[in-house]
């Protein structure tokens, strides 16, 4: 009885190094996935956020190139530009003068005739690129100026 008493008290009851090491592969396996899918979640994010941001201040600077066309616009130049910042956001946008025309023909009462007024009314093409940190994106619109003569 002395022989199987000290067996089984020599057996011990844990785990062998190869289960430890096969647990340990397959933990670390599974942290390596979750910190993948967390990281990739996070930047998506950030991604969203920078778009966002982008997306908000839009109108205000849609205001401001609308306001500094109208201020320009009056002068003989084919293009004009602009930078600027609003919040964290940078823009800069360039407008090229598409058409240059008048208001439609109008009878003249007094004369009788057509009388075409000279050319009063500027149409704008302008391209927009608004960058907030690495995040760019870029617009393409039209604008309209007008002189006061």
């Amino acid at each position: 009885m002395t022989n199987l008493s000290k067996l089984q008290f020599g057996k011990s009851s844990g785990f062998t190094l190869i289960e430890v090491l096969v647990a340990s592969v397959i933990l670390f396996s599974v942290i390596a996935t979750v910190s993948m899918v967390y990281r990739g979640a996070f930047m998506s994010s950030e991604k969203a956020n920078q778009h966002i941001k982008i997306s908000g201040v839009l109108p205000i600077v849609l205001a401001n190139i609308r306001n500094d066309i109208r201020e320009l616009g009056s002068s003989l130049e084919p293009q004009i530009s602009q930078k600027g910042n609003a919040w964290e956001v940078s823009y800069i946008w360039q407008a090229t003068l598409e058409q240059h025309n008048s208001a439609p023909t109008k009878l003249d009462v007094d004369s009788g005739d057509y009388v075409t007024p000279p050319p009063k009314y500027k149409l704008w093409l302008v391209d927009l690129q608004l960058q907030l940190q690495t995040t760019t994106k870029q617009y393409q619109f039209y604008e309209m100026s007008w002189s006061n003569d």
